[in-house]
């Protein structure tokens, strides 16, 4: 490694590094797993992963694999950012290049986070309304393609991004184009590596048509590469391979550069608080409150406060609401007059709740704290560790109840709670178990909860990976699931833009129990949870 980090260095603008405390550094994200690489390559510019692209490309043809790897802020809960090849970090790739703001467009580079690209639309009045980390890349939300909960109102980072560039595997460069049919034969008619993508994926699609429309129609999943459904839109005659790379989790390329459809800046939210002893009668409240189109609609179960509490976080004027069930917190950003008209109906449709508050100017910030009292649970000092292991699983609204009942079975096993918490309006929720995974038998029972919660999921219509891409650890059982000709579907896409199969081989397809339990941390990680 020291000679072909030696070599690297001497041909790119950026660095390349073998020293264990760097690649150390690199060996985390927010999930369970944890892998050292071989190499963390942090390149200045596109030029920089061009060449590191055709160095990994070539060696993998002479069969010598160095898996590349791509990482942006860290902040994946599945190991799709952890590779035991090269580390290839956007890190540096931070710029924002142009701000068109009479045509609301923004050009950036993949590294770009969240924060720093709604702090500079800020001054022309612009945001990207998209509700995540503020350390997450631009990048990393199209690799990961996450259902942020203002998805329902505003469509997640999808609908978002109108052009991408990325580095293809063997190290040309391709910028997205919607083609019309006859663009597209004037594509595909190209002799280098791209054109050859364009003919292949052309095929793919026009052989499993069939496939990919009960792909679109089906089980909301990120698995896979479901966004293929996108790519030929028969309605309007295009053709497009932008699609593919959300949730492609940089199996087929490195995103380096994104052009952005942005929104005028949100107005602040107003909100309402409703209690309810049990989720049955919350669920009935959350359906009718959905039809009014918050921007959020959260449901809370009560014992995350509880455990907040303990470390002295309360919901001041907000407290005590309810001794035990659940809490639904709904938000509503439309004009002034509009969302008071809101906040009236939902005071209404909740007159039967055990108790229900509508945000003023004096409990206002009580309001805001209770994300901040969520995260106090998340970090709760008196855990073991509650790992990111099934976080963002989807389920229907009607199937809510019924997950319920089931997870309360799940906790008298594990003698442990699990208190639900998400979006009803995304149906996008998450439970975290404690598990100390310092211990080899906590460890196997982490990895047993896994595979059961899955199915409980299944169980109840909903899709273990409905909230973002599976990465290794939620790949280990939605894999499993997906059918023969859908995994075939999946490989063949992945072998066109990636012959060599040195993109971030054992994610998404390539995961395995063998290889997620080698890797899984034993010691917590450091940091927010």
């Amino acid at each position: 490694m020291n000679k072909i980090t030696k070599y690297l260095n001497q041909h790119i603008n950026g660095q390349v590094f073998d020293r264990p405390s760097i690649l150390h550094a690199y060996s985390r994200d927010k999930s369970v797993v944890e892998i050292t690489p071989r190499l963390v390559a942090i390149p200045y510019d596109t030029d920089d992963i061009k060449f590191l692209m055709r160095f990994s490309n070539d060696i993998a043809e002479k069969n010598f694999k160095l898996p590349v790897t791509v990482r942006g802020a860290g902040q994946s809960k599945t190991g799709a950012c952890l590779g035991e090849g090269m580390i290839i970090s956007t890190e540096k790739l931070n710029r924002i290049e142009e701000v068109d703001e009479s045509g609301r467009l923004v050009r950036v580079q993949a590294g770009v986070t969240l924060e720093k690209l709604n702090a500079v639309l800020a001054a022309y009045h612009l945001c990207l309304p998209v509700k995540a980390s503020e350390k997450e890349t631009i990048g990393g939300l199209i690799s990961t393609f996450p259902t942020d909960p203002y998805a329902k109102k505003y469509g997640s980072i999808f609908y978002f991004v109108e052009r991408l560039e990325a580095v293809l595997s063997n190290g040309d460069l391709i910028q997205t184009v919607s083609y019309t049919p006859h663009g597209l034969k004037l594509a595909e008619k190209s002799d280098n590596f791209e054109g050859k993508i364009y003919q292949k994926v052309d095929e793919l699609v026009t052989s499993n048509s069939d496939l990919i429309e009960n792909l679109a129609s089906g089980v909301h999943s990120r698995a896979g590469y479901p966004m293929i459904s996108q790519v030929k839109k028969n309605d309007q005659h295009t053709f497009d391979l932008l699609p593919l790379f959300f949730g492609a989790e940089g199996t087929l390329g490195v995103i380096t550069e994104v052009i952005l459809r942005v929104e005028p800046i949100l107005r602040s939210g107003k909100h309402v608080l409703a209690t309810f002893p049990g989720l049955d009668k919350a669920n009935e409240y959350m359906k009718k409150i959905a039809k009014l189109e918050p921007v959020t609609l959260d449901v809370f179960d009560s014992r995350i406060f509880k455990i907040a509490a303990k470390h002295g976080k309360y919901l001041g004027l907000l407290e005590p609401l309810i001794d035990q069930g659940y809490y639904v917190l709904a938000e509503f950003n439309d004009s002034f007059f509009s969302s008071n008209k809101k906040i009236r109906q939902a005071l209404g449709i909740g007159a039967n709740a055990a108790s229900i508050t509508a945000e003023n100017n004096v409990n206002s910030d009580d309001f805001k704290e209770i994300y901040t009292l969520v995260e106090s649970y998340l970090n709760d000092e008196n855990s073991m560790e509650r790992p990111s292991l099934v976080d963002e699983f989807y389920i229907t609204g009607d199937g809510l109840v019924k997950f319920a009942e089931k997870v309360k079975t799940i906790e008298k096993v594990l003698d442990q709670e699990l208190p639900i918490f998400g979006s009803y309006a995304t149906s996008i929720y998450s439970v975290r178990p404690d598990f100390d995974l310092s211990d080899v038998s906590e460890r196997k029972r982490a990895m047993q909860f896994l595979r059961y919660f899955s199915k409980v999921v299944k169980e109840c219509g909903g899709s273990f990976t409905g909230g973002r891409s599976e990465g290794r650890v939620k790949g280990l059982v939605s894999t499993p699931e997906l059918t023969k000709r859908e995994q075939t579907l999946y490989a063949d896409l992945k072998r066109i833009f990636d012959p060599n199969d040195y993109l971030n081989p054992e994610t998404k397809l390539g995961a395995t129990f063998a290889d997620v339990v080698r890797h899984l941390r034993t010691s917590e990680n450091q940091g927010l949870k």
